[in-house]
């Protein structure tokens, strides 16, 4: 990824409903060319959709769910097959599950984020979950409020600009002491 992409993809992360025109003179270069590098960005998947964060309250949604699962022992490869096919069918009927992902830790091997309207809605959900999912078990939940008036931090990419900059900054030091 050349300079230029990285310093528009940058910007982007912080505020993506900024025009070409206002990218280019934040950038200090042509509005041709930050369209040309976003078209670069989405086309080779840099980008994979904008969007905006909405407060969750305010639109009905009052929780937000950390559903750990793990796929039981001795699942054989049609066994996993099916489970692979039942997950695809159940995060395609439920667009309130905002991330769904493999990993190790706290005896799980899978963790779903999803948002509720209340309490109520995310038993149902979790009824769902254990009927329509293959040879999984649920090994943990964790609950947040999303009215909550004290939160840590909504949220929210814009911190992950400084974050991936100081990664970039860390990757050329360390090839700069290598040479």
């Amino acid at each position: 990824m050349k300079e230029i992409q990285k310093r528009v993809l940058m910007e982007l992360i912080g505020n993506c409903k900024r025009s070409d025109r206002e990218l280019a003179k934040a950038l200090d270069i042509s509005q041709p060319t930050v369209t040309r590098v976003r078209t670069w960005l989405e086309k080779n998947n840099f980008i994979r959709e904008y969007t905006i964060i909405p407060k969750f309250s305010k639109v009905g949604l009052e929780m937000i769910a950390f559903t750990f699962f793990k796929i039981r022992v001795g699942a054989t490869k049609e066994t996993l097959i099916e489970i692979r096919r039942k997950t695809e069918e159940f995060l395609k009927n439920h667009p309130n599950i905002i991330l769904a992902l493999r990993g190790e830790g706290m005896g799980a091997d899978g963790i779903i984020v999803s948002l509720h309207k209340d309490f109520a809605s995310f038993t149902q959900f979790m009824r769902e979950l254990k009927t329509e999912t293959v040879n999984t078990e649920v090994t943990g939940n964790f609950l947040a409020s999303l009215k909550a008036t004290e939160q840590y931090r909504c949220l929210t990419l814009q911190p992950l600009k400084e974050y991936i900059e100081n990664i970039k900054g860390e990757e050329e030091e360390e090839t700069c002491q290598e040479e």
